[in-house]
């Protein structure tokens, strides 16, 4: 019994029993078993998955994020003092829902609802934080300088004090 589920081509398209690609089905990696077959030892396919995973995803067509349309922050925007609201706590705890998602991260408020969803490890952990201030949570996964691709998304500056 083989352990690979599907044939592909030289570009990834995922072949039928005679031959004849899929139309719009792709593959890459261990799905495909590669040069290996069952006596794969772990890690050998690595670059397989990485040179077909790159030829597959080169070629299928990504739907344009609503982010991805907005035009991009300039390089010194975090650098920039802008005249900005301010935001109490007391205003932040009352967007604390997915429909209505503000975080407060290194002082300045953002709304995120219309990210959450896109965010690359699900909009879970930007509803944990949605109302509060967010900084700590933020500064463990990520940098600072992330922060200039969300300028449009500023509400204003969280108060100091609660």
């Amino acid at each position: 019994m083989p352990i690979c589920c599907a044939a592909i081509d030289a570009v990834g398209n995922v072949l039928t029993e005679d031959g004849g690609i899929i139309l719009g089905l792709h593959a890459a990696g261990e799905v495909v078993g590669g040069v290996h077959g069952a006596n794969r030892l772990g890690g050998n396919s690595l670059l397989e998955c990485t040179v077909f995973g790159t030829i597959v995803g080169q070629k299928i067509p990504v739907k344009a994020s609503k982010r991805s349309a907005k035009i991009p922050a300039a390089p010194h925007a975090l650098n920039e003092k802008l005249e900005m609201r301010s935001v109490s706590y007391a205003e932040l705890e009352t967007h604390n829902t997915p429909e209505d998602c503000w975080v407060a991260l290194h002082g300045t408020v953002y709304d995120l609802t219309e990210f959450a969803e896109e965010h690359p490890s699900g909009p879970g952990s930007i509803y944990n934080l949605a109302g509060k201030d967010g900084t700590e949570a933020f500064a463990i996964v990520h940098n600072e300088r992330m922060l200039a691709d969300f300028t449009e998304d500023r509400i204003g500056n969280l108060e100091l004090g609660k």
